[in-house]
């Protein structure tokens, strides 16, 4: 588990493609359980948080994918409204109606991986 700064060090090129966009990222991941949103946000994505709205799901829903799916519900979003990077494919297996959304990462490569970066570009258009 990594805890210290640079949890997110490709946040930049994150921040870089979502920047002037009208959008919001929701943390879904465990993450929720290490980090409030002020020092997720302060210290660990400040590059990011100021490009974007980040809001954090609710962490007592045990499993991602229902939290995602809580989150979805109270925003009132559509399947084109959001789309769901994750490194854990099959914590959505039992969720067919978010497997449409879901961009598998690699978390390795995470936005290094070139067919990652299509997918955001292309919902951002």
């Amino acid at each position: 588990m990594v805890t210290g700064p640079g949890v997110c060090a490709l946040e930049a090129k994150l921040a870089a493609l979502v920047a002037d966009k009208p959008v919001e990222i929701a943390i879904h991941s465990t993450w929720i359980y290490m980090f409030n949103a002020e020092i997720l946000c302060g210290k660990y994505l400040p590059e990011l948080a100021a490009a974007v709205r980040i809001t954090l799901t609710n962490r007592r829903i045990e499993s991602r994918a229902l939290r995602i799916l809580d989150h979805i519900r109270r925003r009132r979003l559509s399947p084109n409204d959001y789309l769901i990077l994750d490194d854990a494919p099959k914590e959505f297996s039992s969720t067919p109606s978010l497997q449409s959304r879901l961009v598998v990462c690699d978390p390795a490569l995470g936005l290094d991986d070139l067919r990652v970066v299509s997918r955001i570009e292309e919902f951002l258009r």
